[in-house]
C-alpha cells in the first residue's frame, strides 16, 4: 500500500503487482503489457483519459494515435479473436474478483481502519458483486465489478462512427434474462447513489482502474441503442440456445472517474 493515496496510476501499479503474484496462471491470449503499466501507459492515460476529461460537451474524442502501440494491438487482437469458454471465463473471472476485493481490504485495513469489502450478491445474484461495510456492519457502498482486457478495435465501424476502440470498449451486458433491469430495480431500492460500476481495464494503451456512478450507467441504458455482438460457438447450450449476454451498452471512459476517487467514495 502507498503511503499516500493521491496518485491513481501509483495505486494501478501496485494492483497490477499484486494480480502478477496472486494468479496461479497467465490470463489467457493476454496482451504483452497486461499487469504491466510502464513510461508509454502512462502518456496514454495522460493524453487519452485525463487531457479530455475537461473537454466542452460534446467534443468528439481524440482518434486513436495509430502508432506503434495501436499497430500491436491490431495486430495481436485481430489476428487472435477471442474463443468464448464461459467456464473458463468465470473462473478467471472469480480469480480477478477475488484479487481485487483483497486489495481494497489491505487498503481500507490502513487507511479506513473498521471498513471491509464483502460479497453482496450470496443469497441475491442480481444484487451488485460487492459492499463496503462499515465497523458497525452498516451497508455504505454497493459496487458491480467488471474486467476488460480486450479493446474493440471496430468499435467506430460496427457501433457508432464517434466511438473509438480505448475511450468506449467498457462493454455492460444488456441481455442474458434481465439480470441489469432486475439488478436496476434492486440498486434503486438499496441506493443509487451509493451504488457504482466498477472497471477493471487493461489496454495495450490506457490502464486503470475507472468507475461511474449507478444514476449515470442507467441513463445511458435507457439512451444507447443496444448493440447485438457475433454469436459465436462458445455463446450456445448443448442444444444449441444462446446461454451468454450479447446485447451490450458502451460506457464512455471519458465520463469516469479514477482509482483514488473511487477509494474516496468507499471511505465516505
Amino acid at each position: 500500500m502507498p503511503n499516500s493515496p493521491e496518485d491513481p496510476n501509483r495505486l494501478y501499479q501496485l494492483l497490477a503487482d499484486y494480480a502478477l503474484q496472486k494468479l496461479d496462471r497467465p490470463v489467457p491470449s493476454s496482451h504483452m503489457t497486461l499487469f504491466k503499466p510502464n513510461s508509454e501507459s502512462l502518456n496514454y492515460y495522460q493524453s487519452l483519459y485525463v487531457d479530455q476529461l475537461h473537454k466542452p460537451q460534446n467534443t468528439p474524442v481524440k482518434k486513436r494515435p495509430a502508432d506503434k502501440t495501436c499497430q500491436y494491438c491490431e495486430k495481436f487482437h485481430l489476428s487472435s479473436l477471442k474463443n468464448i469458454e464461459k467456464t473458463a471465463d468465470i473462473n478467471l473471472g472469480n480469480k480477478l474478483e477475488k484479487c481485487f476485493q483483497s486489495f481494497i481490504n489491505q487498503y481500507l485495513k490502513k487507511f479506513s481502519p473498521g471498513r471491509t469489502c464483502v460479497r453482496a450478491d450470496l443469497e441475491n445474484l442480481h444484487m451488485p458483486d460487492f459492499k463496503i461495510l462499515d465497523a458497525q456492519g452498516s451497508e455504505r457502498y454497493f459496487f458491480e465489478f467488471k474486467v476488460i482486457f480486450r479493446p474493440f478495435l471496430k468499435i467506430a465501424e460496427k457501433v457508432n462512427p464517434d466511438y473509438e476502440c480505448y475511450s468506449h470498449s467498457l462493454t455492460l451486458d444488456v441481455s442474458n434474462g434481465k439480470k441489469l433491469s432486475n439488478q436496476r430495480e434492486l440498486v434503486n431500492a438499496i441506493g443509487v447513489d451509493k451504488t457504482a460500476y466498477v472497471y477493471w481495464y487493461d489496454l495495450p494503451c490506457v490502464k486503470g482502474i475507472f468507475w461511474m456512478p449507478a444514476k449515470r450507467v442507467y441513463a445511458l441504458h435507457d439512451e444507447q441503442t443496444k448493440y447485438k455482438r457475433k454469436v459465436v460457438k462458445g455463446d450456445l447450450d448443448n442444444q444449441g440456445q444462446i446461454i451468454a449476454a450479447v446485447n451490450k451498452i458502451y460506457l464512455p471512459l471519458l465520463e469516469m472517474k479514477d482509482f483514488v476517487s473511487l477509494l474516496t467514495e468507499f471511505q465516505k
